[in-house]
């Protein structure tokens, strides 16, 4: 999903080409953004999909650096899993 609305209606989109996630209002207005090109923490290349959890964190896959990261409610990162392989727990580009 490269767009995913919360259950306050705000909605996140994943801005794959410029490496970073933007999150607006239910009525299009911009909210934050985070989120830049690289391979380290809370960098991205080529974010594909977003998922929330309950508390509010972020879960943005992280599709050429073969990862999952995940973001607190402010956009801060917390954490990640996954690498590169065909191994249990790594990934090749995915989606």
């Amino acid at each position: 999903l490269y767009v995913y609305v919360d259950g306050s209606g705000n909605i996140y989109v994943a801005d794959a080409l410029n490496s970073r996630i933007q999150k607006f209002n239910s009525s299009g207005t911009f909210l934050m953004k985070f989120g830049s090109y690289g391979t380290g923490n809370g960098q991205f290349n080529i974010p594909y999909a977003i998922a929330l959890d309950g508390s509010g964190n972020i879960f943005v896959v992280d599709r050429l650096n073969n990862r999952v990261q995940k973001f607190d409610s402010n956009g801060n990162y917390v954490s990640q899993f996954g690498t590169s392989g065909s191994g249990n727990g790594q990934f090749n580009q995915p989606l």
